[in-house]
């Protein structure tokens, strides 16, 4: 009987053990996602910053300096890295952008994307 008696507490030691394992690894993944997800805020809220920087240096006396503006935007995302955290500044920087320089017809500031002139509309 004692043999069965100490089998039977191992076998319930075992699998406490094997309980208390999964929690830790449940808790290391909640921490990890917590990681992950600071990390994400971060790197939006200094994007937001680059953002509003480029706006104020655009700043002139009497208006707003478009050109200026894409430039300084062009300079930000030059410095972010295309992979990792911090390459969410890219689309925080892209869609604060196309917000601020949206004008009547919905133009943003995407390479490459022209719109027809009026002569070249038929209609």
């Amino acid at each position: 009987m004692p043999k069965n008696l100490a089998h039977d507490i191992d076998t319930k030691f075992i699998r406490q053990i094997q309980q208390q394992q999964i929690e830790l690894s449940l808790l290391r993944a909640e921490r990890d996602r917590a990681v992950r997800d600071r990390d994400l805020a971060q790197a939006r809220a200094e994007g937001h910053t680059k953002l509003i920087d480029a706006l104020l240096e655009s700043l002139r006396p009497y208006g707003f300096s478009r050109k200026g503006f894409l430039s300084a935007i062009r300079r930000a995302a030059q410095t972010i890295p295309d992979h990792g955290v911090d390459s969410v500044q890219h689309t925080v920087l892209f869609d604060g952008s196309n917000r601020i320089l949206q004008t009547r017809h919905g133009a943003s500031i995407r390479p490459f994307q022209t719109q027809p002139h009026r002569s070249q509309v038929t209609g």
